[in-house]
């Protein structure tokens, strides 16, 4: 039998997956069309409502009816930065239907090469996403392990748990877009966590995907180069599940993820037991899973089987500062 130890109860995935998403939307639209005061570079101010935002100019209503046309140039740094976000989360949001992502969002895996970002990938995402043109989505990211290295690979050749993540029974409870990188032969994750965050701010620039709830998983090899992930931004990600890998009570004290830890007799359970413990005595969210008598090569089958993870970890969403932690 497993030993088992968990911050509390599951919540309902489904259902958060549509709030976050639409909550997400709704406070991104507020910020563009709320009135805020707008500075000029020479010092004037004016209180208005942002109309149109171009890449050159943009259209403020003032608060007595009047429009006005103003070149970005005139603006002050943090309007020019705010005219910024809102056509940068424009554009994220079309980028289902335009964009470098949008032919790729077709109900299938679609490999990438790796002329971009140094390593080649592979993009799942659901064909109903494109019903849903004004929903935020779930990214879900895959890191392999060391027997799944390779220089190339075959279009939805995955391992298990991102497989079993695009099952046409568990994407319905969970639509999201899935990302499987591929490491090459020669290399580990670890050193490649630069190119690996470039390809994830690439996807969350061009796709309507929710900031508050990027997921990671990975087994062995893929769940060091996870925790290596975690410990370059401590506070990006929402939740992370573990097939073996190792742990660090220490992370506790940086990482505000909420971690799924999994591990087989053939590794370092008390580490993992140990780092769920601490997790929870500083309020964050844990669940461990140890089972003694699985083997490592095991582990990432259980993990990846076992539906109640998903439902965690869908359940999740990035820790705010002096937020409480989700069970």
């Amino acid at each position: 039998m497993p030993a088992r130890s968990c911050g509390g109860r599951m919540l309902v995935a489904c259902l958060i997956s549509a709030l976050a998403g639409m909550a997400c939307l709704l406070s991104s639209a507020t910020a563009a069309d709320s009135a805020r005061q707008w500075s000029s570079t020479d010092g004037r101010t004016m209180t208005g409502t942002l109309e149109e935002a171009g890449e050159d100019s943009v259209k403020i209503r003032r608060e007595d009816g009047r429009t006005f046309s103003i070149p970005l140039e005139k603006l002050s740094a943090p309007d020019r930065a705010f005219v910024a976000s809102v056509n940068a989360n424009a554009r994220r949001m079309k980028g289902l239907e335009e964009g470098p992502y949008a032919e790729a969002i077709r109900g299938e895996w679609v490999k990438f090469s790796a002329d971009k970002h140094g390593l080649i990938f592979q993009l799942y995402g659901g064909k109903e996403l494109k019903r849903k043109k004004d929903t935020l989505f779930p990214l879900f990211i895959y890191l392999h392990g060391a027997g799944s290295k390779a220089e190339d690979v075959e279009a939805g050749k995955v391992e298990t748990a991102a497989r079993t993540m695009v099952s046409e029974e568990q994407y319905a409870k969970t639509p999201c877009f899935v990302c499987a990188p591929l490491c090459a032969p020669d290399l580990s994750w670890g050193p490649q966590v630069d190119k690996l965050h470039a390809l994830i701010d690439d996807l969350i620039g061009n796709l309507p995907i929710d900031r508050d709830r990027i997921y990671l998983s990975g087994y062995s090899m893929g769940a060091r180069g996870i925790a290596s992930l975690l410990q370059a931004r401590p506070d990006f990600y929402a939740a992370a599940m573990f097939a073996d890998g190792a742990a660090d009570p220490e992370w506790a004290k940086t990482i505000n993820a909420a971690l799924w830890l999994c591990f087989s007799g053939e590794r370092d359970i008390e580490s993992a037991r140990k780092t769920a413990e601490a997790f929870q005595a500083a309020g964050k969210t844990a669940h461990f899973e140890g089972y003694p008598e699985a083997t490592h090569n095991q582990i990432g089958f259980k993990l990846a089987k076992n539906p109640e993870v998903y439902e965690w970890i869908f359940g999740q969403k990035r820790l705010k500062a002096g937020a409480p932690a989700t069970p």
